[in-house]
């Protein structure tokens, strides 16, 4: 595809968007050099690197069988839409949506974005999941794999919808899927706690990425990585003694640029309704409110909050000494 072809693809989906229409945001990733994305409400999970097993006979779509809490769930290479061949290797981002649960290979997660633009993908052979494109900006052209397109892939397990049936309940794809009691955040662990971040405020997320000290770094900021070529701080709530050689990162946005925040696992986004009742105050460095899901609570941190408690009070401490 020439660099005139693709231009003229993302003028088309620009073009088919409707004027005032509500663009859902979507979780980016790469796969095998080519730019896909998810909207958010359909996704449950993202897991590092699984096991991976064969389908045990030939499948269209499905190039691997994952089995995860208790359910055999198959698993699409995204790049077998464009017939390339399957491979059983990456990290799987979990969709949920009427049709049951699928498993998408990704390379990479990029994070979350608001597309600019929203239109159909004729050019993607029907019956392979991709019902649309995005155009993103600083990135381009996405096609969207969603909950409308899980019907395509054989052997999609449908989860029961009623705990009278006597099987569990939908509650993870209902917790997904019901965006009115709040906004959704992605949530995450540090040393043990449970810990969330807004959609707008999460930049990037970063899986296995190496870190590297900073020379005659003072304070907290102690290491830095690199972000699509720039070099940008690390902020770590846990303050390991040795810190690991490659490590998982929420890259935050903040008023003085990104932040990599070092989580121990990232789990599946929520969506969470503000505790207004909290006080302002919070033992925890960078958190900047209480989000609350049902009987549980999750302490947000923003970037800003992380700025405010860690990189100013180092250099206030400093300038007082």
């Amino acid at each position: 595809m020439t660099a005139r072809q693709a231009a003229d693809m993302v003028a088309d989906i620009a073009a088919t968007t409707q004027d005032g229409a509500a663009l859902t945001p979507v979780l980016v990733f790469d796969r095998r050099g080519q730019t896909y994305c998810c909207p958010t409400a359909d996704v449950l999970e993202i897991v590092e690197e699984p096991i991976l097993d064969q389908p045990g006979y030939p499948t269209p779509l499905v190039a691997a069988v994952l089995l995860h809490n208790g359910c055999f769930i198959p698993v699409v290479d995204p790049a077998n839409l464009f017939d390339q061949p399957p491979e059983r290797r990456g990290d799987v981002i979990l969709l949920h949506g009427p049709a049951g649960t699928v498993g998408l290979l990704a390379d990479s997660v990029l994070g979350f974005r608001n597309p600019t633009a929203f239109g159909s993908a004729p050019w993607i052979p029907p019956g392979r999941i991709c019902r649309s494109a995005a155009v993103i900006e600083g990135i381009g052209r996405a096609f969207v794999l969603g909950a409308d397109g899980i019907g395509d892939v054989p052997s999609a397990p449908v989860a029961p919808t009623s705990a009278a049936s006597g099987g569990p309940s939908n509650s993870v794809a209902a917790e997904a899927n019901d965006a009115s009691v709040g906004p959704m955040h992605l949530i995450f662990t540090i040393a043990g706690r449970s810990f969330a971040a807004s959609y707008a405020d999460v930049r990037r997320i970063l899986y296995r990425q190496r870190l590297f000290r900073v020379p005659g770094a003072q304070g907290r900021i102690r290491c830095a990585v690199e972000v699509i070529g720039a070099v940008v701080p690390v902020l770590d709530l846990a303050e390991p003694e040795i810190l690991p050689e490659r490590a998982d990162f929420v890259v935050l946005s903040s008023s003085v640029g990104s932040l990599a925040l070092r989580v121990d696992e990232i789990l599946r986004p929520l969506p969470l309704r503000r505790d207004v009742t909290e006080p302002e105050w919070f033992p925890s460095p960078g958190v900047d409110g209480i989000g609350r899901r049902d009987d549980h609570a999750y302490s947000v941190i923003t970037g800003e909050a992380l700025l405010r408690d860690l990189v100013n009070a180092d250099a206030a401490q400093r300038a007082g000494a």
